[in-house]
């Protein structure tokens, strides 16, 4: 992928959620209301920034796995509160454990992490199917 490509996708792509940013600022009633709008443009952005690493043509680092895996462990306590966010820390986790050069503790730190953000996928899996059968 060209680098001059990505940049202009991720510059158009970012246009919306700055307009949702500025939107709900201006707009926003209740401090919960912030925060579910504001992790929503949040997500936006970063799914916005997804086609940037797609032109980095360095090899990983040594450090690949612990900086995957420090964000794993990040979004893992947000995924108790918004359940679907554990389908970032599974996909980094799963990126983690494909690296290279993975230290030990690192890849048992990994696998833990893994399991956890699929045992809450699949606990609130559960929990919609018994809202929605019943």
């Amino acid at each position: 992928m060209q680098a001059s490509f990505s940049q202009k996708h991720v510059t158009v792509s970012l246009l919306m959620p700055i307009a949702a940013l500025i939107g709900f600022i201006s707009q926003y009633e209740s401090f919960a209301q912030f925060v579910l709008y504001f992790g929503a443009v949040v997500l936006s952005i970063g799914m916005a920034l997804i086609p940037m690493p797609l032109t980095n043509k360095k090899s990983p680092s040594r450090l690949s796995a612990l900086i995957l895996l420090t964000g794993a462990i990040i979004i893992l306590p947000l995924s108790v509160i918004i359940a679907p966010i554990s389908l970032f820390s599974i996909a980094l986790c799963h990126i983690g454990l494909k690296q290279t050069q993975v230290p030990p503790f690192a890849k048992f730190a990994t696998v833990l992490t893994l399991l956890t953000s699929y045992g809450l996928l699949f606990y609130w899996l559960y929990q919609l199917i018994n809202q929605v059968a019943g």
